[in-house]
């Protein structure tokens, strides 16, 4: 019975990390498709480390807000696309997506997130280049 219960916890433990990394992915795809910098922001740690076209700083959650705020107000979404995802053996998350303004400008998006817990992923750095 205890090797039951074990394996229960463990695929428990598994589907929520996975969960968590879907949303996670969800909040991020959303975020960059409507230009909503108060959603992306949520995901930030409390300082996060963003290189926005060769600008590269530590910024708080708040500080960030405002820059990505800035970043969407020129670069206006038309669409978002996560190309790639990996979870590495220490709990970094890695995604590289890929963003298309209404203007035809392409911009790589990586980004580097950090599991807190089984239910809490945040992102810690974020960096974005033509």
């Amino acid at each position: 019975m205890g090797k039951i219960s074990n394996i229960i916890l463990v695929f428990f433990f598994a589907s929520s990390v996975s969960f968590a990394q879907t949303d996670l992915c969800s909040q991020i795809k959303e975020s960059f498709l409507t230009g909503d910098a108060t959603a992306l922001s949520a995901s930030f740690d409390n300082n996060v480390n963003c290189n926005i076209l060769g600008k590269n700083n530590f910024y708080s959650r708040s500080q960030s807000a405002i820059i990505f705020k800035d970043f969407f107000s020129t670069y206006k979404p038309k669409s978002f696309e996560i190309r790639h995802q990996k979870t590495e053996q220490n709990g970094k998350i890695y995604l590289i997506g890929i963003y298309t303004t209404q203007g035809g400008e392409v911009f790589r998006i990586t980004i580097y997130a950090k599991q807190e817990n089984e239910t809490e992923i945040y992102i810690i750095q974020i960096k974005i280049e033509k």
